[in-house]
């Protein structure tokens, strides 16, 4: 398998997180699987001049802002076939940009208490989710207005404070390019989950079409 060129980036104003710490503790996590090589970024003009060296980008970011031409560039990109993954509170980022959301097909829309739940495998045939089975993980359960129609759903959870089922991963893809979006990523409770971090390193791999 050819080496896959992935840039980590955390550009980021939120203050719930420790985003910088966590996207380096990613960074790596990758670094030490085979076949990835992973950068870490929060610097925001990789987005409108830097991005075509990458087979794909994690964002793993809250808040902020985008200006039109680094969303313009990253939409571009996905189309033109670069993979995107979105993590955690990559739903809850850039709010005024109509076309990263719409991307995305994820807005936050608020969260569980910090809990103990079940992550259920919603498809066990696919590639980042085969062989995988039901695991526990302490995090927010995120609750997001989202197309179901519009995506495939590969991973899901019963919030048992609302009494309700959400989505905890999906994937759709945007032009030419691999969207895939996984809920999960508070802090490193989960972060060191090995079911959390075998899913990090399928979703790279498929999202850059290596899987």
């Amino acid at each position: 398998m050819d080496i896959v060129n992935s840039l980590i980036f955390v550009g980021t104003e939120g203050i719930y997180h420790d985003h910088e710490g966590n996207g380096k503790y990613i960074t790596e996590m990758l670094n030490e699987t085979e076949n990835i090589k992973a950068d870490f970024s929060r610097d925001y003009n990789v987005l409108a001049d830097g991005l075509d060296t990458y087979h794909n980008v994690l964002f793993y970011t809250d808040v902020g802002e985008l200006t039109q031409a680094q969303e313009t560039s990253l939409l571009d990109y996905i189309r033109s076939g670069g993979g995107f993954f979105g993590l955690h509170t990559a739903a809850a980022s850039f709010r005024e940009s109509d076309g990263y959301h719409s991307m995305l097909n994820g807005f936050f829309n608020g969260h569980s208490p910090y809990m103990d739940f079940t992550v259920s495998i919603s498809d066990t045939d696919h590639p980042i989710t085969n062989g995988l089975s039901d695991f526990k993980a302490k995090d927010e359960l995120y609750y997001l207005k989202h197309n179901p129609d519009s995506s495939h759903h590969l991973m899901h959870a019963y919030d048992h404070t609302k009494d309700e089922t959400h989505v905890m991963a999906f994937h759709h893809t945007f032009g030419e390019g691999k969207v895939f979006y996984f809920a999960l990523g508070h802090d490193m409770a989960v972060l060191e989950n090995p079911s959390f971090q075998e899913i990090i390193r399928r979703g790279i791999l498929w999202v850059a079409n290596r899987i």
